[in-house]
């Protein structure tokens, strides 16, 4: 959790209460803010900013070549009209070597863009994710369901807001750039005309200036007009595609109820529709996209046949050469171009907008407040203690279970037994503090090693010895340890399989995924262990079998919720769930009228 609290700090954004406190828009802006100096200001700062003065001076050192070549452009065409060949060859050289360097200083500038993008994307990703992860917000955000679909969130959106913003920025700044010089050089091949309009002559020299804005200003407004649903339908989108992603994920996880149950004709509907919803949006999205490139297009063939059309009339006259003609032309659709920009990147706009508003979503989420009416405190004693504690949940008015006094001390061995749904299982994710809504206190000692084991246990994709090791070398000590732990809760088998990688939760057995989490829980040395059920995939005689291995350390406090009668017995102490009431009680004998299930979900 130290990871977690370090990710925390950098994007700390004041309490949830005075976040809350906040518009929407204005959290909006602080969020963008947050996004944006995460990497400029981080402890990678002058990598960052020295990334991106390269990216804009091949921008603008681009934009400046580019500009240079209209000149020399101009030169080739002159020579071309006045039969001067050296003339000719001179420019076209030099046309070439300048084209080139501006050509080369683009394909450049994109590899440093893409080189910082990345940057950024890591610092944000590794910094949000650890905030996701910090202070067990993703479990409240899942229970809660806040938000949907958050891997997609973390991977697609932050890359697609990285790319976007970046673009965005550095695009606004090139095109500033690009108006300012071409629209000097415009003016200066402005040179007067006479026009004769309804039998008067009107004499200009912005008529060439005025075209490009104005068809530039029109053909924006034109676009934004035809596209502004296209944001709306760029969300739908992505929603549809993580919702398909997310069904097709679900099966591969649950491949074996799935075909145990006979699930494939149900699965597959429910996948036709998702996708069917999906193909729907994208058609509705395709449409608005032609709709905008057909537009688009017209007006850039406007904007490439209105500047002959202006600068004819200067040629004829003997105001322009040839080379002035093509100069003017390339000005022209440079700087319509760059006026215009806002149009052509109305997609990436559109995706980046949504891709931020969920991501913003998500942010949002995370700095909700959580209901902590429970006090859970991390104290020096060694005992466990619940006072006039009061567990509920979101979905009922009612209490979920009230327990008045509960002392563990250490090296007791206690029992949690009652009816399935009574509460045991609340109460020990009040202990983990994943409940937290109720009243009460409960308090840990703060530093003895607790761990939990629940009935799943988690076992992510990797070696047998990276799942027992997270968080430790893999010593020769340590690979000792892991074997003799596997020997002594009856895995045997998996000693020779400690460097073999795979997806372990599906190779092993529910019962052999449950031994497996013991003899990892132990490579640390708990000084509690809270096991809910902890070994409901193993036969009676097996799972007495390994409770004994863990009353053999009396020092190991053991808090176990069990159905089992035999599992009972073997524990000295025991805390009974009936009626929303927990009672410390003697485990001698069961209590009277209880039904000792083997169901094995509380």
């Amino acid at each position: 959790m130290a990871s977690g609290s370090l990710f925390l700090s950098a994007f700390d954004f004041g309490s949830p209460q005075d976040w809350q406190a906040k518009s929407r828009p204005l959290r909006k802006a602080v969020v963008l803010g947050k996004l944006v100096s995460i990497f400029l200001f981080s402890g990678r700062w002058i990598l960052a900013w020295f990334l991106l003065l390269v990216c804009l001076a091949i921008q603008f050192g681009g934009v400046y070549g580019f500009r240079i070549e209209t000149d020399i452009s101009k030169a080739v065409f002159d020579s071309i009209q006045y039969k001067d060949f050296p003339g000719f060859v001179r420019y076209a050289l030099e046309f070439l070597l300048v084209g080139s360097l501006a050509y080369s200083l683009s394909y450049l500038g994109v590899y440093v863009q893409n080189v910082f993008e990345m940057l950024w994307r890591n610092t944000v990703t590794v910094a949000l994710t650890g905030n996701w992860l910090s202070g067990k917000r993703f479990y409240f955000i899942e229970r809660s369901e806040l938000v949907e679909n958050v891997d997609q969130r973390l991977a697609e959106d932050v890359r697609n807001v990285v790319n976007g913003v970046f673009g965005i920025f550095t695009g606004c700044l090139r095109v500033t750039f690009t108006i300012i010089l071409y629209t000097s050089l415009l003016i200066t091949k402005s040179t007067p005309v006479t026009y004769h309009v309804f039998g008067h002559d009107i004499t200009t020299r912005a008529d060439l200036l005025l075209g490009a804005y104005l068809s530039s200003i029109i053909g924006t407004g034109i676009i934004f007009r035809i596209g502004r649903k296209l944001i709306r339908l760029n969300m739908r989108q992505q929603h549809y595609e993580a919702d398909l992603r997310f069904s097709l994920v679900s099966i591969r996880r649950h491949a074996e109820q799935v075909a145990l149950m006979v699930m494939e004709r149900v699965e597959h509907l429910r996948i036709a529709s998702a996708f069917s919803a999906l193909v729907n949006n994208y058609f509705v999205q395709q449409r608005m996209g032609l709709i905008i490139s057909f537009a688009s297009q017209i007006i850039s063939h406007v904007q490439r046949l209105l500047p002959l059309a202006l600068a004819v009339p200067r040629y004829m006259s003997g105001r322009m050469t040839y080379g002035d003609i093509i100069q003017t032309q390339s000005v022209f659709v440079t700087l319509s171009s760059s006026l215009t920009w806002f149009m052509q990147m109305y997609p990436m706009y559109a995706e980046t907008s949504a891709s931020f508003d969920r991501l913003f979503v998500l942010v949002d989420a995370i700095q909700t407040p959580e209901k902590a009416e429970i006090s859970l405190l991390r104290d020096s004693q060694d005992d466990i203690v619940a006072r006039d504690l009061v567990l509920r949940v979101p979905e009922q008015a009612e209490p979920v279970l009230e327990v008045q006094e509960w002392t563990v001390r250490a090296g007791e061995k206690w029992v949690i037994t009652g009816p399935s749904g009574s509460g045991k299982s609340t109460l020990l994710r009040a202990m983990a503090g994943l409940c937290s809504e109720g009243e009460g206190q409960l308090s840990l000692p703060r530093e003895r090693r607790i761990m939990f084991l629940p009935q799943r246990p988690y076992l992510p994709h990797g070696t047998l010895l990276d799942l027992m090791l997270p968080d430790q070398p893999h010593s020769p000590e340590n690979r000792v340890l892991c074997a003799t732990l596997l020997r002594r809760f009856l895995l045997p088998g998996l000693v020779d399989q400690l460097d073999v990688g795979g997806d372990w939760s599906q190779r092993l057995s529910p019962g052999e995924q449950q031994r497996f989490a013991l003899a990892r829980a132990f490579v640390s040395s708990p000084d509690v262990l809270v096991l809910d059920e902890a070994t409901s995939g193993l036969d009676q005689e097996t799972a007495a079998a390994i409770y004994r291995i863990l009353l053999d350390h009396p020092a190991l406090t053991l808090i176990s919720v069990v159905h089992a009668r035999d599992l009972m017995m073997l524990h000295s102490k025991r805390l009974h769930i009936a009626g929303g009431v927990g009672r410390v009680m003697d485990n001698q004998e069961p209590p009277s009228g209880a039904l000792l299930s083997l169901h094995r979900t509380s």
